[in-house]
């Protein structure tokens, strides 16, 4: 009998010691409002904005080619939609949302890959490749995905385009296509060879590796 109160009393300190760990790491979750149970409740995650676009090739439109738009969640499923372009070279997909537990676990990093693409003789030609970041819709992606002018001759250009939260970074994507307004190139892909972009002017190309001037 002594020794199994010997045995409690050393065990007691063990228990207080670990109950008091346990408080300590549940703390800061409670103190911000986090629920342990809504760890498993799904949310709406927004994927991509209805796209419209127009392919072309040396200005005229190319029907009957197959787009390809892949976007991928931090939970690394590839939700895959193809359109085929008409007779005007026109194509759509819709608007994309899923539903996933993952927003409402702490400290998820919320983004979404965004790839839309053309396969052609087994070369992809990017019409659309960037990152968005959140669960809901951001709007200068939206205006940007509204209409994408693909001419299959241009070149694949990395730009950034306008983030109205004034605290945050510029926007950055990836295309062939080109915008009017809202849009600043500042990397030229050409084959193997990338060009620098001065002042959003494609006629104000440096090569990355001779530092030489070129205008294409």
């Amino acid at each position: 009998m002594n020794n199994r109160r010997k045995i409690a009393s050393l065990s007691r300190p063990h228990f207080t010691l670990l109950f008091l760990i346990l408080c300590l790491l549940a703390y800061p979750m409670i103190s911000q409002g986090v629920d342990m149970f809504g760890w498993f409740k799904k949310q709406d995650v927004f994927l991509c904005s209805e796209v419209n676009g127009v392919v072309t090739e040396n200005g005229k439109p190319v029907a009957n080619i197959e787009i390809t738009r892949s976007l991928m969640y931090i939970d690394a499923k590839d939700h895959i939609d193809v359109a085929i372009t008409d007779d005007t070279g026109h194509f759509h997909f819709p608007q994309k949302s899923i539903r996933s537990s993952i927003p409402s676990k702490p400290f998820s990093e919320d983004r979404v890959s965004q790839q839309i693409t053309i396969n052609r003789e087994g070369t992809l030609i990017p019409l659309w490749i960037a990152t968005h970041v959140g669960i809901t819709e951001i709007p200068e992606f939206t205006k940007k995905l509204a209409f994408l002018n693909c001419e299959l001759s241009n070149k694949r250009a990395d730009f950034q385009f306008k983030n109205n939260i004034p605290s945050n970074r510029e926007h950055m994507a990836s295309s062939i296509c080109r915008w009017d307004d809202d849009y600043m190139p500042f990397w030229l892909y050409d084959g193997e060879k990338e060009y620098r972009i001065h002042d959003g002017d494609f006629n104000k190309l440096t090569e990355q590796y001779t530092g030489k001037k070129v205008k294409l």
